[in-house]
């Protein structure tokens, strides 16, 4: 999997924007929680949503009504790295289980330890795994 293939995966998920740290090289994925609700707010509307969407869309708003519309980061990419390292939430239960796992993830460098976790290279990560979690860290800080 390469970086430009995750790029456009993180960019093809609902109010994902990136920003650029050029002093550090890095790009940075963050939840823009103004279009977050727009798009939640007008499938809601409709009222047409199975369960889990519902439930999905709802908890998403209560997050924004507790913790407000801030960008949220829920990705780290180091850019031109090589190998390339990506960072990404995962739960404390879930990062320790990865690490234990897997000698290519470590924790994070940039975020919290003890959730986050930072994979270096597809080699022990499969690049559905990579897909996965990099869809369960946007569901972590989009929804809680």
């Amino acid at each position: 999997m390469t970086q430009s293939e995750i790029e456009h995966f993180l960019l093809g998920l609902e109010g994902a924007e990136v920003r650029i740290d050029e002093k550090r090289n890095l790009k940075i994925y963050e939840i823009n929680f103004e279009k977050l609700i727009n798009f939640w707010q007008k499938k809601l509307d409709k009222g047409d949503l199975g369960d889990f969407e519902e439930r999905t869309g709802l908890n998403v708003l209560a997050r924004v009504e507790q913790q407000g519309t801030e960008p949220a980061i829920f990705a780290i990419i180091h850019n031109d790295s090589s190998p390339l390292q990506v960072e990404m939430k995962t739960g404390s239960h879930l990062a320790k289980l990865l690490r234990e796992r897997n000698e290519s993830v470590v924790p994070s460098k940039l975020m919290s330890e003890r959730e986050w976790n930072m994979i270096i290279g597809f080699g022990q990560v499969q690049p559905s795994e990579v897909i996965d979690l990099l869809r369960l860290s946007y569901r972590l800080v989009s929804e809680r």
